[in-house]
This record gives structure tokens, C-alpha cells and sequence, in this order.
């Protein structure tokens, strides 16, 4: 049997996360603002539509950071909750499966082709749902590898629906509680 992983006390919460992407939003558009004190000095050489694209870019820059911080989130809620089942040993079928899974794999199971296949599976949890997850990870893997090529991701991503889909995330899926 593998040595067992040492799980942090805590990660970042959808509402930490949350209230991040929101002061975080709210600074820059303080900073391209006149009422930023040093807005004069720091933007004399922009014209206006300048200064507006270079806050629009940021803006979507902080965006996509975020939208990346809360997808690390799902991902790591499905992981903890992969070893919580292996070292509890429930006897329920999702639980029997990732122990399987943990024999051979240990930790380093691939979250997309195995544990969110186990809980399609033997889990109880919308089809749609899961899918949903593996579309956004299209998002997550342009993000996290450099944005390099032009994604075909289906639909437009943000902070916003990443969000969404992370609260419904933690509704709707069964995780083992610490």
C-alpha cells in the first residue's frame, strides 16, 4: 500500500476565491480611474480608449487568474475526496472503485479519465454535470499551458460561470466531509 498523502487543513473557499476576484476588480478599475490620485502622472502620455483597453486587458487578466484559482478548487475537492474514500473504506461501489484505483495508482490518478469516470460510473451524479466539468477543463488546460494556440472551447468562459459551476460543484456532488 502507498504511503498516505498529508492533507492540508484547508484550501481556498468559493467565497474567499470570491471575494478576492471581487477587490481584486474593484482596485483596478480604482487605479485607471481619475479618482486614483495618481492617475494624472501615471497615464499623461495614454489617450482615453488606451487607458480603457489597457484596464479592460487586466480586467480579463484577473479574470482568467481566478477563473484558473477555482478550478484548481473542483479539481482539488474530487482529489481529497478520492483519498478520504480510499482511507475511510466505505463500502459503497465509487469508494471500492477508487481504493482499486489507488492500489495501482496511488495519488497520481488523472482526475478527468479516472476519477471523474469513477464517479460517472458508480457515483451519483448527473451526466451533465460531469461533462460540464470536462468541458471547463478545456478552459483550465489553455489557461494553465500558456494560451499558445486558439481554443475551440464550445462556449465563452469567465469568473462568473467558472463560479457557478464550482457552487454547483459543491451542491450537488457527495463529497466525505473532513
Amino acid at each position: 500500500m502507498y504511503r498516505r498523502v498529508a492533507l492540508a487543513a484547508s484550501y481556498p473557499e468559493l467565497g474567499d476565491i470570491a471575494q478576492q476576484y471581487d477587490i481584486s476588480v474593484k482596485s483596478m478599475t480604482l487605479w485607471y480611474s481619475h479618482l486614483n490620485p495618481g492617475f494624472a502622472e501615471e497615464f499623461r502620455y495614454y489617450t482615453h480608449d488606451e487607458v480603457e483597453k489597457e484596464r479592460d486587458d487586466r480586467l480579463d487578466e484577473i479574470d482568467a487568474s481566478l477563473a484558473l484559482t477555482l478550478l484548481a478548487s473542483i479539481e482539488a475537492s474530487f482529489r481529497v475526496d478520492y483519498l478520504r474514500r480510499c482511507y475511510r473504506r466505505r463500502k459503497d461501489a465509487l469508494s471500492r472503485y477508487f481504493r482499486a484505483l489507488y492500489r495501482k495508482k496511488g495519488r497520481h490518478v488523472s482526475f478527468e479519465e479516472e476519477l471523474l469516470d469513477g464517479w460517472n460510473r458508480h457515483g451519483n451524479v448527473r451526466q451533465s454535470l460531469l461533462g460540464d466539468i470536462k468541458d471547463a477543463f478545456k478552459y483550465r488546460h489553455w489557461l494553465a499551458h500558456g494560451r499558445y494556440w486558439m481554443p475551440r472551447l464550445g462556449r465563452r468562459y469567465d469568473f462568473s460561470n467558472i463560479f457557478d459551476l464550482a457552487d454547483t460543484v459543491v451542491e450537488r456532488i457527495p463529497f466525505e466531509k473532513p
